[in-house]
This record gives C-alpha cells, sequence and structure tokens, in this order.
C-alpha cells in the first residue's frame, strides 16, 4: 500500500477536553470554574479544560486539566466522557476538537484554587452560570441535561452524596438537578422501590424526630456508558 496523503485543504486538528464538574453546595447543584489567564478570553469564566498530551488517555487529559487548573487533589466520584464538541469556529486559534467530560466531586468539595495559566477558580450555580468562553455555555447545558437523564436509570444523585444520607437529602439533589420540585410521596414510592437504598440503622438527630439514614444497596453502582 502506499503511503497515506491528506488532501491539500486539510489542515491539522487539535484536540483537547474540557471538564464539567459538578458538586453540591448548601442544596444548589454549583459548577466548577476557571477564571482564564491568557488569550483568548483572557479573565473570562470557562471550564477546566485544555490540550491533550502526546500518549496521553483522554480520561487522563481530564483529571489533570481539573487538578492543574483548579488544584482541587480529590479524584471525582464519577467521570465519563459525554460529548464530542467540534464545531468549525468554535476556537479562534483554530480546528479544535474538545471531548467533554461530566465530573462529579466527592461531598464537602468546597475550597478551589486557580493554578497553572488561570486566574483563579470558584463554584458557580450551574443553572446560572456567568458568561463563559468558547462554546462553555452549550458544553454547561448538555452537561446539565447529562445529568437529568441519567437521575433516571444510573443512580447518579447517589454520587453526590456521603456514604449516609436522608431520603429528603437525595431528593434535595434530584430538585437541584431538575432544577424543580418533586413531589414527596411519589418521589419516596418510586425511588424505594427501586431497591437501591438500604436503611443504614442509624438516625440522624436534629430538630424534631430523628431521620432515618439510608446507604447504597451492596452491589449498586452508578451504571457505566
Amino acid at each position: 500500500m502506499g503511503t497515506l496523503s491528506l488532501p491539500p485543504q486539510a489542515t491539522q486538528v487539535g484536540l483537547a477536553v474540557d471538564v464539567a464538574a459538578f458538586a453540591m453546595h448548601a442544596g444548589e447543584l454549583r459548577v466548577l470554574l476557571v477564571q482564564r489567564g491568557e488569550l483568548p478570553h483572557a479573565r473570562d469564566w470557562a471550564l477546566p479544560g485544555g490540550f491533550v498530551q502526546v500518549g496521553e488517555a483522554l480520561h487522563e487529559a481530564a483529571l489533570r486539566e481539573l487538578r492543574t487548573e483548579t488544584t482541587v487533589e480529590l479524584e471525582p466520584r464519577h467521570l465519563e466522557q459525554f460529548y464530542t464538541f467540534g464545531e468549525l469556529n468554535r476556537d479562534p486559534r483554530g480546528r479544535i476538537v474538545s471531548v467533554a467530560h461530566l465530573a462529579v466531586l466527592p461531598h464537602g468539595t468546597v475550597h478551589v484554587t486557580g493554578g497553572g495559566h488561570t486566574l483563579g477558580a470558584a463554584w458557580f450555580p450551574a443553572h446560572r452560570p456567568p458568561g463563559l468562553a468558547f462554546d462553555h455555555a452549550a458544553i454547561l447545558d448538555r452537561a446539565i441535561k447529562r445529568l437529568q437523564v441519567r437521575l433516571e436509570y444510573a443512580n447518579l444523585a447517589l454520587e453526590f452524596l456521603p456514604d449516609t444520607f436522608t431520603l429528603p437529602e437525595l431528593q434535595g439533589v434530584h430538585e437541584a438537578i431538575l432544577n424543580r420540585p418533586l413531589d414527596k410521596r411519589n418521589f419516596r414510592k418510586r425511588l424505594l422501590a427501586q431497591g437501591v437504598l438500604v436503611p443504614s440503622g442509624e438516625r440522624r438527630c436534629g430538630v424534631g424526630r430523628p431521620a432515618q439514614l439510608y446507604r447504597r444497596a451492596k452491589g449498586t453502582r452508578t451504571a457505566a456508558l
């Protein structure tokens, strides 16, 4: 076979990753953003991300960029590729294709600091973000829709919580992701019928009657891609 050559009109394509990392803060779904320190879009907020290095797996690149740009050392409880963005004019530097990743950071992940070439990092309400660089608003919108779909069949809401939790806390995660209230009775009936939760045998004391704590049923995992 002869040597494969590119057509005259072909140009080099850059490969990048962007990470939509979510966590629950004070009952609200938050997304982790960084403030860019370089052109293009200097000083604008964006999702953590960057170019994939030679010999680097995509998920390794996503974890590296998350760690470098936000100083978050904790491994995500859930990480998955969910879409590839390759519109022709998505980046003024040239033809760059980005493989977007969705990440759920452990419960209690709050303190972040900008690193690498960023000016800072911070959590923002996922449903009310600031203006974002590049096409990151579209990436974030699709990531939220992915979260909402996976609530229905992948037990993904459990990844936002500590090992034991109350049913109101779990319902709060669903409502925060869906951005709407749910009927308490119907939610509990449907959830308990799925068999993914078991009582932990413990209760949390607070105002009023101590609340029953639940945990993930043994062998239950977030569904894979």
